[in-house]
């Protein structure tokens, strides 16, 4: 057998072979890490937006007997808009539920009712930083509240966060 044909059949030296992986293995590794470094990032930031508190405090109701209205003034101190889709009236010795009302969308105050800082529009939804009206008619419910009495008022978010106020009639 001649030395030069067994030369030409032999493979790739194995330096060069050792070279060839561990570029593969880390072209491998630099692209797994860019791939997982962004799937990270992406649900991070996900969770962070799923996570974030939604706070509010109302500052103050006002009840309208004449016109039947309940209006709850509240402000968003939190880090997103909250949308307030339930209200219930509770009586506050008892805490049993005096009215359930769902919140859907814009309902108009009625021109009785006024806010202390001046007009303000009923919204179901508060932005960051913004304060707004709940306005609830109690008529369609057929629910009353007695004069001179004290209730607390719950309101509950999409999301499920209550915010609660005990009033007076």
């Amino acid at each position: 057998m001649d030395y030069s044909s067994k030369r030409m059949r032999r493979g790739i030296e194995p330096i060069v072979a050792a070279i060839l992986l561990i570029v593969i293995t880390v072209v491998a590794a630099v692209l797994l890490y860019f791939w997982f470094s962004g799937y990270l990032s992406a649900t991070t930031t996900r969770v962070s937006q799923i996570s974030a508190p939604e706070e509010a405090q109302i500052i103050g109701v006002n009840y309208a007997p004449t016109s039947n209205y309940l209006v709850v003034f509240l402000q968003n101190v939190g880090q997103i808009p909250i949308t307030i889709a339930q209200a219930y009236i509770l009586n506050s010795t008892t805490l049993n539920v005096v009215c359930s009302l769902a919140i859907s969308g814009y309902t108009p105050l009625p021109s009785s009712v006024s806010s202390t800082s001046g007009p303000v529009s009923s919204v179901s939804t508060v932005t960051i930083g913004g304060s707004g009206a709940v306005a609830i008619f109690l008529g369609l419910s057929g629910c009353s509240l007695s004069p001179n009495t004290i209730y607390v008022v719950k309101l509950v978010t999409a999301r499920g966060t209550q915010i609660t106020y005990e009033f007076s009639t």
